[in-house]
């Protein structure tokens, strides 16, 4: 496969090979070697010339198939309230759990305190005002009630994202129950209850298959 003839079939190829390895053999224990020993040929200067490292090529995967998929889907369900695609957005996060297995498996990435400072400026950057809009149009269709969309936004992604990440502290399930029921609490005080039995039962399941 040439890489000038075929650049996007060449991106294809390295993400899906990645990808794979990723997953069977978690991020941190996947070389560029072992990338290029699964391309067929392909060399390390065609996988250096589309991305600048491993980490990258994670990050493009991550984008790509599991964030842009989620937002992509929540535009199409028109009939939803904002409240329900709120509900809807955690829901199907939680439930990926090849992409949590896979998000997870990077542990020298998501303890780096480099990445969660990228991570914390990309949440303000992109991710908060995308909530926020969601918020806003809760509050337009009457299924939200809040002067603080703002405010309500940043909790949502930081104790979605942060505050509950399991692999950011080390914590057991009974540890994790006890904040989920904090955060039910608090959530509840601000008169925006997101933390549900579904909810608590999805993160649940998510916090036992990456443990696995």
């Amino acid at each position: 496969m040439a890489r000038n003839k075929y650049p996007e079939e060449t991106v294809k190829k390295i993400l899906q090979v990645s990808e794979q390895l990723f997953l069977e053999k978690g991020y941190d224990q996947t070389t560029i070697q072992d990338i290029i020993d699964h391309l067929g040929g392909l060399t390390k200067g065609v996988i250096y010339h589309h991305f600048k490292s491993k980490e990258e090529i994670f990050n493009t995967i991550l984008k790509k198939k599991y964030t842009l998929g989620i937002t992509n889907q929540i535009e199409l369900m028109k009939n939803l309230t904002g409240f329900e695609k709120i509900r809807k957005i955690n829901s199907m996060s939680l439930q990926a759990l090849e992409h949590q297995k896979l998000a997870f498996s990077a542990k020298s990435l998501i303890t780096n305190p480099r990445i969660i400072g990228e991570l914390y400026t990309d949440a303000f950057a992109n991710i908060i005002p995308y909530i926020k809009t969601i918020v806003e149009q809760g509050v337009a269709d009457g299924s939200i009630k809040t002067d603080y969309p703002q405010e309500i936004a940043e909790l949502i992604v930081f104790s979605t994202n942060f505050w509950l990440a399991p692999s950011l502290y080390k914590m057991t399930e009974e540890q994790l129950l006890t904040k989920l029921n904090f955060f039910k609490l608090l959530y509840e005080g601000v008169n925006f209850p997101l933390i549900d039995d579904d909810y608590i039962n999805d993160l649940i399941g998510m916090f036992r298959a990456i443990k696995e």
